[in-house]
């Protein structure tokens, strides 16, 4: 029914183009309508009235992250097949496993890949960049492999919603081992996270005080001392607070570089 080449197009087209249609109505749901333009000229080449149907089934609201989703996809694609051959499966059967599905796996996505991976590998590459100057190796190497493990990672979830169907990633999620992940990258993030700050925020105190033999430096002789990267965290902490909040960017952007010009013009803050 659906040959190899069909399903590999239909995946390099999710992964290719997840988000160009990306809209508040229907999310992703357009780019799932895109994918399935190949499988349906397989499923009912001769048949107008089912390919229609089929369209308006996959072009729902439909969100998820992108890699780690893209088994649902394969899921779907499985369900579709048997559906065209002509076994009972209910609409309301691939409606329901889309929608169960998608915020599970978008869980896991988000919290592995841009709470763990892209940190790591981001502060990996600017290292790289730092260690030389003019050395633009580092950003080379993170488009060349943030590029290949998502396509990698996309396409053996693709392949293994296809193959295993819907009841092993059911079994995956029902089991608990999603729960173990979820824990053990959310803690690995945290841990990522930490070192970032320490690594990349700068905040310095600037206050000096004299006396007649030497000077004493709030930062280097007290926050140093004391409490290290105490100010880096305390911004960062401030910044989390202003956006649990609800503040945007931009305000927040405005707010720090107003307390940076009159922090820094008093000499509270230097860098």
């Amino acid at each position: 029914m659906v040959t190899t080449g069909a399903l590999k197009k239909a995946w390099f087209i999710w992964e290719t183009f997840p988000q160009t249609c990306y809209n508040y109505e229907r999310m992703m749901g357009q780019v799932v309508a895109h994918m399935f333009v190949p499988i349906v000229k397989c499923l009912y080449g001769d048949s107008p009235e089912k390919r229609k149907e089929l369209m308006k089934r996959e072009i729902e609201f439909f969100n998820v992250h992108i890699e780690f989703g893209a088994c649902i996809l394969g899921m779907i694609i499985a369900l579709e097949e048997e559906k065209a051959k002509g076994n009972d499966i209910p609409n309301d059967l691939i409606r329901n496993l889309k929608t169960s599905l998608m915020g599970p796996l978008a869980g896991v996505g988000d919290t592995i890949w841009q709470g763990v991976v892209i940190p790591i590998l981001l502060a990996l590459c600017i290292d790289m960049t730092h260690a030389g100057s003019g050395n633009f190796w580092g950003s080379i190497v993170y488009a060349v492999v943030i590029v290949a493990a998502a396509y990698t990672i996309s396409y053996k979830n693709f392949m293994f919603g296809y193959r295993a169907g819907s009841n092993a990633v059911m079994d995956f999620l029902e089991n608990g081992t999603i729960n173990k992940i979820l824990k053990g990258a959310s803690v690995m993030g945290c841990m990522v996270m930490g070192g970032l700050i320490v690594n990349y925020v700068k905040v310095n105190c600037g206050i000096e005080i004299p006396s007649e033999t030497s000077v004493y430096s709030m930062q280097k002789d007290f926050l140093d001392t004391v409490m290290p990267s105490i100010l880096p965290l305390a911004s960062t902490m401030g910044i989390f607070y202003l956006l649990k909040k609800r503040w945007t960017s931009i305000k927040i952007i405005g707010l720090i570089i107003v307390i940076s010009i009159v922090l820094g013009g008093l000499g509270i803050l230097t860098y």
